[in-house]
């Protein structure tokens, strides 16, 4: 599986190994069915030696852990976020995608113009066609002004107003509310947090750590998001999106509140520059899992992204926007393909010949 950049280290360390191996069998094959799954089916796949009563209590184990819940009394479980954060981290699948899939994505480049619009165009639509979900990109672009300095002073009990300084010259001033309130000292460890993650908020990645204590994180977030946004602001680098109609193809979509949202967010070119923002400085692949993404429009779904190399050393990024419920192995190799495809093209490396 190809190196992916992940938001959590969950690897489900207080779970048994058997409690390890049901839980893997159960989201890939909800992901697989669409439905809640018991322990009848479990206990029929081949991996899984233990009897339906074995399963059964395992998976009232698991439901305490969070990592399952049950829709109705007598259904089967449903994977939750943490459930499908900890499938992601414990992937040991190598080339997941087809063969004849990466073939076919592989022919498609050999006699294309390195033309960033026209790559682009192919990339998202390619992507889209090969794992069934909406595919996005950003083009490449200069890289963001970089933040120099971040100011933090209280307006009121509940207000404070941000500061920032960038190296473009610039100055951005805004206020974050926050119904908890706001203290001296928490603006103050704010302020210090903050600045100890000028780097990634120079290239609007929210940091790996957060360590705000508790009772902060929620004004931690609110600023790192604030001070995101002012960054994407000026932002003009064109979003690619092929493939929406795959969204009424999943079974999420029967859920009106689920598909308004996503086609909403779709629209919305800067939520999209944001989320896509995420994908960090590498060109190895981000998964970003329902709330990861600290998008709440988009809490029901997972981000699976990657940057590749563009014009004069500037970076783009691309990926697959779609439900939890997604085919992890096969996305992450798509996109990882498509973007060492892309990279390869518009950096005159690819292979040409017949």
């Amino acid at each position: 599986m190809t190196d992916s950049k992940l938001r959590s280290t969950d690897t489900g360390e207080e779970l048994t190994e058997r409690q390890r191996l049901i839980l893997s069998a159960l989201v890939d094959e909800h992901i697989h069915a669409t439905r809640p799954i018991g322990s009848k089916t479990l206990a029929e796949r081949a991996e899984l030696n233990f009897s339906p009563a074995t399963i059964r209590n395992e998976l009232a184990e698991l439901c305490e852990h969070g990592y399952l819940h049950q829709p109705h009394t007598s259904a089967g479980r449903v994977p939750s976020e943490k459930a499908y954060r900890f499938y992601v981290n414990n992937l040991a699948v190598t080339g997941s995608l087809p063969l004849d899939k990466l073939s076919w994505i592989h022919s498609q480049y050999r006699h294309i113009e390195p033309d960033p619009d026209k790559i682009l165009r192919l990339s998202t639509k390619l992507l889209a066609d090969t794992v069934k979900h909406p595919a996005v990109a950003v083009e490449p672009s200069p890289p963001a002004p970089r933040l120099t300095g971040i100011a933090i002073k209280p307006v009121s009990a509940q207000t404070i107003r941000v500061s920032c300084t960038y190296s473009s010259g610039q100055q951005h001033e805004f206020v974050v509310r926050s119904d908890r309130g706001f203290d001296i000292e928490q603006i103050n460890r704010l302020s210090s947090v903050i600045k100890q993650q000028l780097n990634n908020l120079a290239s609007a990645v929210p940091p790996e750590e957060v360590t705000a204590q508790a009772g902060e994180e929620t004004a931690f977030e609110k600023v790192l998001a604030a001070v995101r946004r002012q960054l994407l602001a000026s932002d003009e680098s064109r979003v690619y999106v092929e493939g929406t109609a795959y969204i009424l193809e999943e079974p999420e979509s029967q859920q009106p509140s689920y598909l308004q949202a996503v086609i909403k967010a779709l629209g919305e070119q800067q939520m999209l520059r944001e989320l896509l923002t995420m994908a960090g400085t590498t060109q190895q692949v981000a998964v970003l899992i329902g709330s990861e993404h600290a998008i709440p429009q988009l809490e029901r779904c997972s981000a699976v992204l990657s940057r590749f190399r563009g014009p004069s050393n500037r970076r783009g990024i691309l990926g697959v926007l779609g439900p939890m419920r997604m085919a992890y192995p096969e996305v992450i190799s798509a996109v990882s393909c498509v973007a060492e495809q892309v990279g390869q093209v518009l950096s005159g490396e690819a292979y040409h010949s017949e």
